[in-house]
């Protein structure tokens, strides 16, 4: 195969595994056989998963064609270890080894290496990535800590997406619809002119709620109460690269845009929420022997609140607002080889700088010399190294990054991770790794100053952020087998621990005496804020994940994660009292076969289950003091199926029809992934693409 470059990222076109040692050439032509199977994100440069040092899972191009997903949740789903949970159709919230919630908040995503989590909120927003599924090549997803490499938020993993390379495949245009109110638009362009390659793309998706909703006794809302559309976006994309000095040189820009509206559930008590929003981007690299240089800009600005709120009430007069956050980020790294004696060096490093600003009322900004409205603005540094040593079939890896926030005290930030891997075979090898991650409390954490509702009607608490708030920590250590012994499996194993501490919690309000407030339309029943939770957690559990290829065009998978989490309270005078958390499912399966026929006929079955729940759910009662009630969830399981016909000879026209969660079709397969979720439902859609 021809040899590829791009910022960021390695080619992955087959699944031949790499020989022992292989890996992206260091320095900015960062050069990889096109059928070598590598993966970027556990060590930002490409190498074999048999090298990694973290478990890493690869969701390829056509696994995502085949599954007949509609989003990036749908996908994920697939890996072992990964918690997708819906409340609404619109927003997947995204988990790995436990500690899902409404925004959740404890993996970092990226797209080609950008990240794309909002530090504000403390979690990505998935409508507002401006990437069509046929454009993705590869999704990578990491579990375990990756706050040594990325900094904070990789708290328990990362998932990049990774993009086509400019001018690779074909041109395409794709269409689909379907129920309930599902459809997507989207067109793929690329070329090559000499040292330049480009790629464009553009898209449109909606998809329908679940369930429709009007306020009690039918007051009029100001949400339209017959909006059956839980999403709409639209969004477009551009990209350039272009080698230059005879191959030695790499530039890139590029920008996107997506805009439309989104419905979520927000934290706590807040419920069922909207957001309308305009998010552009623009990036660049620059890249020149070891030398790489990254900058780019996250913008979006929009409208939030409750889905549907009676006019003047507390929730419309006082949870309607603008939101407007920008992000800019530049960063140095350095990617060079050497020797010294026996051993084999690659050493990476980086310094890097983060501006972000937030403007939005459910905000008050205490910084010395501001106005409570004024947008919030903050400055952070990084630096990061990382040596990866090897001797025959050894390897060590030891990196290290400290973190600078305005608000957090430098000791908290530090984040080493040591790994060591051993080649036990040619194309098996064995890891020992262990690490910390840490998240930095989100803006809204920190700066809140906005009026809760409580379980009551007409009372509400205030809710005040606090800047002295520690960062919630992971330590993790971990034991990984990965085998490619053969051309007709893959496989994977490990063994893990975890134990997190500080997490951000709402503690409880301070009572007071409160009269009757117009403009809020209630009574105080005291003022609250978020603390650290002095309980902690820890977590244990194993993971198996498959695939086979037993003959030519048929695929099969299947995963396996086992997991116990328990919560340790301090007592005071007494021991700590340890209970199980069951809001992490103690069992997740998934298992799938896929079958190309000679016939240019595709058939997909996959299959995804979870264990039943038990969720402690944090709210208010009328005197304002946090309880905890538990809401159970029964076992859930989903079954999705696709069949995909190529009737011309060139097989550049693809037919398809999918369906997702079966039994939902049959009228018995409707659930909650969270207690305030909606009932999940199903989907039916037929699609088109045609390339060329």
């Amino acid at each position: 195969g021809a040899a590829i470059w791009a910022p960021g990222r390695a080619s992955t076109c087959g699944s031949t595994a790499s020989a022992p040692g292989a890996g992206g050439a260091p320095g900015a032509l960062q050069l990889s056989d096109a059928y070598q199977r590598e993966v970027v994100t556990a060590s930002r440069y490409g190498q074999s998963p048999l090298d990694s040092p973290s478990t890493v899972a690869i969701l390829s191009a056509q696994d995502i064609r085949l599954s007949g997903a509609t989003s990036f949740g749908d996908l994920l789903r697939r890996v072992a270890g990964v918690d997708v949970m819906f409340l609404s159709a619109s927003q997947p919230d995204v988990a790995i080894r436990g500690f899902n919630k409404e925004f959740s908040n404890k993996v970092l995503v990226l797209v080609d290496g950008r990240s794309v989590y909002q530090e504000y909120l403390g979690a990505p927003l998935w409508a507002a990535i401006p990437v069509t599924l046929e454009e993705v090549e590869r999704i990578e997803v990491i579990r375990g800590p990756g706050a040594a490499v990325y900094g904070a938020n990789a708290v328990s993993g990362v998932i990049n997406i990774i993009t086509r390379t400019p001018g690779e495949g074909p041109d395409q245009v794709s269409v689909a619809g379907g129920a309930p109110g599902y459809g997507r638009g989207s067109v793929v362009l690329g070329g090559r002119r000499g040292d330049t390659r480009y790629r464009a793309s553009a898209s449109y998706r909606q998809t329908g709620r679940w369930s429709t909703e009007v306020a009690d006794g039918g007051a009029e809302v100001d949400w339209d109460p017959g909006q059956t559309q839980a999403m709409e976006v639209s969004q477009g994309s551009l990209r350039l690269d272009r080698t230059f000095l005879g191959g030695r040189g790499f530039a890139s820009l590029s920008a996107g845009y997506a805009g439309g509206f989104s419905e979520f559930y927000a934290i706590g008590t807040l419920g069922d929420f909207y957001l309308d929003f305009d998010a552009p981007y623009l990036r660049g690299d620059l890249a020149l022997g070891s030398w790489r240089l990254r900058a780019f800009y996250n913008g979006l600005d929009g409208r939030v609140g409750p889905w549907s709120t009676v006019p003047g009430s507390r929730a419309d007069t006082t949870l309607n607002s603008t939101l407007r956050l920008d992000t800019a980020d530049l960063e140095l790294d350095y990617d060079a080889a050497f020797v010294t004696g026996a051993l084999s060096h690659r050493l990476t490093g980086g310094l890097g700088y983060r501006l972000r600003a937030v403007d939005w009322p459910y905000l008050s900004n205490p910084i010395v010399g501001t106005q409570p409205e004024d947008p919030i603005v903050e400055h952070q540094f990084s630096a990061f190294i990382q040596d990866e040593l090897s001797l025959e079939r050894l390897r060590a890896v030891a990196s290290l990054r400290v973190d600078r926030h305005p608000l957090v005290p430098l000791n908290e930030t530090i984040s080493p991770r040591l790994a060591a891997i051993a080649r036990v075979a040619p194309s098996t090898s064995l890891r020992l790794s262990g690490g910390t991650s840490f998240r930095n409390p989100s803006a809204l954490e920190s700066y809140v100053d906005l009026q809760q509702p409580s379980s009551v009607d007409g009372i509400y608490v205030d809710t005040l952020g606090d800047t002295s708030l520690l960062p919630e920590r992971i330590l993790t250590g971990e034991l990984g087998l990965h085998d490619e012994s053969s051309a007709l499996h893959q496989a994977d194993v490990a063994v893990y621990v975890n134990r997190l501490s500080s997490l951000v919690v709402l503690g409880d309000a301070v009572p007071k005496i409160s009269d009757y407030s117009p403009e809020s339309a209630g009574f105080s029943a005291g003022t609250t804020g978020f603390v650290n939770d002095p309980a902690s957690y820890l977590g244990y559990g194993l993971e198996v994940d498959g695939r086979l290829f037993p003959v030519d065009g048929l695929d099969l998978f299947a995963n396996a994660a086992l997991q116990s989490v328990s919560r340790s309270t301090p007592v005071d005078g007494g021991e700590p009292l340890v209970e199980r958390d069951g809001s992490s499912s103690g069992l997740k399966l998934n298992a799938g076969v896929a079958w190309r026929s000679p016939a240019r006929i595709d058939l997909s079955l996959s299959a995804h289950y979870v264990s039943a729940q038990e969720w402690r759910l944090r709210t208010f009662d009328a005197q304002g003091q946090i309880i905890e009630v538990i809401e159970p969830l029964p076992a859930r399981s989903i079954l999705a199926a696709r069949i995909a016909a190529r009737p011309l000879p060139d097989e550049s026209l693809e037919l398809s029809l999918s369906a997702w969660n079966l039994a939902d079709l049959l009228g018995e397969g409707r659930f909650r992934e969270h207690p305030k979720g909606q009932l999940v439902g199903s989907r039916l859609y037929a699609g088109l693409t045609y390339s060329f």
